[in-house]
């Protein structure tokens, strides 16, 4: 039975070449892009062929490290397309390793927040440079290695981004006045005219009362008064 293989870790692009060629197996794997005894303000730059979150193991003993609640010692193995190559080497291909661990982590992501990226892409152009030493964590270590990086967005893939169209703005909706409500016509009334007593017109009249003074007495017209006032044929 073969071995189970390992899940891909999330967020991370697959490696084009997930495995090491023969060449680099027979010289003992991929070489780091910078040597431990490389002096301080080295650089190495390439475009990048993979990129994954590894747990770190022992120098001596080749165990996984953990801290000490449990939790595993993490690091990110970027590989890099350089213009390097080792005659030592027999078919150097000219891939080499940057691997980025401790305080590193913090400087990588800081580099790739500057181009707005969230980590190195594959066929970023990507730049180390070893810049200083930190301090020994106890008496008698060798000082952590600090170092700094510089990325190259892929310019292929930025193109493709400013070419996808932008989603269309939603239009505000048209601002409608409220509908009125429907007020209830009011029936018309007509005030009733006071009925017309042409005895009690003719008694006021009697009085010498003219027919405006009648009128205005009775809430009568004038018309009204002067006809009750005529008299019958």
């Amino acid at each position: 039975m073969f071995a189970a293989q390992p899940n891909p870790t999330p967020g991370f692009a697959p490696s084009a070449d997930p495995l090491p060629s023969l060449a680099q197996v027979m010289s003992g794997g991929i070489p780091s892009a910078i040597g431990k005894d490389d002096p301080i303000g080295t650089t190495a730059s390439g475009i990048v062929k993979s990129i994954d979150a590894q747990q770190q193991h022992d120098i001596d003993t080749g165990a996984p490290k953990f801290f000490d609640n449990g939790q595993p010692m993490m690091q990110i193995v970027v590989h890099i397309a350089t213009e390097q190559h080792d005659p030592m080497i027999p078919g150097d291909d000219g891939v080499r390793a940057v691997y980025v661990k401790g305080k590193n982590i913090g400087a990588l992501r800081n580099a790739s927040r500057r181009v707005a990226r969230d980590m190195p892409h594959v066929g970023d152009r990507f730049t180390v440079t070893y810049s200083a030493n930190g301090e020994a964590k106890k008496r008698g270590w060798n000082p952590p290695k600090l170092y700094s990086y510089e990325l190259q967005p892929n310019a292929a893939q930025l193109a493709d981004v400013m070419q996808e169209p932008a989603p269309a703005p939603q239009q505000p909706a048209a601002f409608q006045q409220p509908a009125q409500p429907v007020q209830p016509q009011q029936p018309v009334f007509t005030p009733a005219q006071p009925p017309v007593n042409e005895q009690q017109i003719r008694q006021l009249a009697a009085t010498g009362r003219s027919a405006s003074e009648i009128a205005g007495f009775l809430g009568l017209s004038v018309a009204q008064v002067e006809s009750a006032l005529e008299p019958e044929s």
